[in-house]
């Protein structure tokens, strides 16, 4: 979670470190008004594409992530049952063992 959490904010922090440079570049830039007019709304168009972008892709690797845990969930789910398994198993045949000594003791 730290590691999703970590992602998302340098996400936003970029995005946003991003939009502030260029509007920044942009205001203190000498243009006439109809230039800055333009030029702001390519960048807010370039940044709007921008983090689509990014943001399918972290759809992309959030859904590959949440498949590998899946299937590695999955493994230890089967492992855990087998060696649940075999824990009972040796259980059971000690107790035998154990039935068995007592009964040649008491013979």
């Amino acid at each position: 979670m730290s590691r999703e959490n970590s992602s998302s904010s340098v996400l936003v922090g970029a995005i946003v470190g991003g939009a502030i440079g260029a509007i920044s570049a942009l205001l203190f830039a000498p243009k006439a008004g109809a230039d800055l007019r333009e030029d702001l709304s390519s960048k807010f168009k370039s940044i709007s594409e921008k983090t689509k972008e990014i943001a399918t892709a972290v759809g992309e690797n959030t859904k590959d992530l949440a498949t590998s845990i899946k299937e590695e969930t999955g493994d230890l789910i089967d492992h855990a049952k087998q060696s649940n398994q075999s824990v009972m198993n040796s259980i059971s045949s000690a107790k035998e063992d154990v039935k068995e000594d007592l009964a040649a003791a008491n013979r």
